[in-house]
């Protein structure tokens, strides 16, 4: 009797914490870090829903790209699936495991606008995970690239809460060649774990609160190197960041003279170092994830994406005779 007790205790327990989450990325459906999740995910209790770009997309940011034909003209990343198959699908076995040939933002809102409404009895989106990404997204050098990030203020516009998640595994990994549940040095399932852990803390705060964060909010969550990549790290730390800081950086244009070709990189700014909203005492996410062991970063960002009162004070002054 006490076993039927405690049972049905943890049971109703799991389903209280049970949510609706759509899973994205920018690294594709078939990627090892959003299947792992996906898994772990569901594991944990919740209806989740899978909608992903059917090829990689990284550094496509916010862009809004859709089908231009109703069948895949090129092979899809792993050729998985094919050209010819249709430009939005799902996996055999599974209809919460879906592709759609766009870009992650477009991705998500497929998902939003049709998969659910659709094939998931039109529920309620309770949180939008974008990621694992495979490599990091930090800094605001870094943020307004990331498709990973676009997927994820997209769904913030529409009124959904979401989080972004990258980690610092940056292979491009087919899930079918990589994916161990029960390997707990894989960095992909140590991800996915962590990301249980903390979206499952969202829920549990959130309480009988109708959103699990405020209106026009989001988070970007880095991970550092972790299991086969630094097995000094199986279970990073969590730490609050803000997204400007020390060693923050930017994509930069290098000129290479002996091959007279160009080369991508990433470099420092003041303007990316300073501080004008937010908790100026946090650190940065770079000097985290980067420069500490085993430590992940947490940065709160908004929608919102006006200067405060005393730079828009600043700026009026400035322009005040023109109008």
């Amino acid at each position: 009797m006490q076993f039927l007790t405690s049972a049905l205790v943890l049971l109703l327990s799991v389903g209280a914490l049970a949510k609706n989450i759509l899973l994205t990325n920018d690294d594709g459906w078939q990627a090892t870090n959003i299947r792992a999740t996906y898994y772990k995910l569901k594991e944990a209790g919740h209806n989740v829903f899978l909608v992903a770009p059917v090829s990689q997309r990284s550094g496509f940011s916010g862009k809004f790209d859709i089908p231009t034909s109703p069948t895949l003209q090129t092979n899809g990343e792993f050729n998985y699936p094919p050209a010819g198959a249709p430009s939005w699908g799902h996996e055999v076995d599974d209809n919460h495991i879906w592709y759609f040939n766009g870009t992650p933002a477009s991705s998500a809102v497929f998902g939003i606008n049709y998969v659910i409404p659709k094939y998931g009895d039109n529920v309620t989106i309770d949180l939008v995970v974008s990621g694992p990404n495979e490599g990091t997204n930090m800094s605001p050098g870094l943020f307004t690239i990331s498709g990973t990030v676009g997927a994820t203020y997209t769904s913030i516009y529409r009124g959904i809460p979401g989080v972004a998640f990258s980690g610092s595994n940056s292979n491009n990994s087919f899930f079918k060649d990589s994916l161990d549940l029960k390997d707990n040095k894989e960095p992909s399932t140590i991800y996915a774990n962590k990301v249980v852990e903390f979206v499952n803390q969202i829920f549990k705060a959130q309480g009988n609160n109708p959103r699990a964060l405020g209106l026009g909010v989001g988070l970007n969550v880095n991970f550092p190197k972790v299991g086969y990549e630094n097995e000094t790290c199986t279970n990073p730390k969590w730490v609050f960041t803000r997204s400007t800081g020390q060693y923050a950086a930017g994509a930069n244009l290098v000129y290479n003279e002996t091959s007279n070709s160009f080369t991508w990189g990433q470099k420092s700014w003041d303007g990316l170092t300073v501080c004008n909203n937010g908790d100026c005492s946090l650190p940065s996410e770079n000097f985290i994830v980067e420069h500490t062991n085993c430590q992940s970063s947490v940065s709160v960002f908004s929608v919102d994406y006006d200067a405060n009162l005393g730079l828009t004070s600043q700026v009026k002054q400035i322009l005040n005779p023109l109008f």
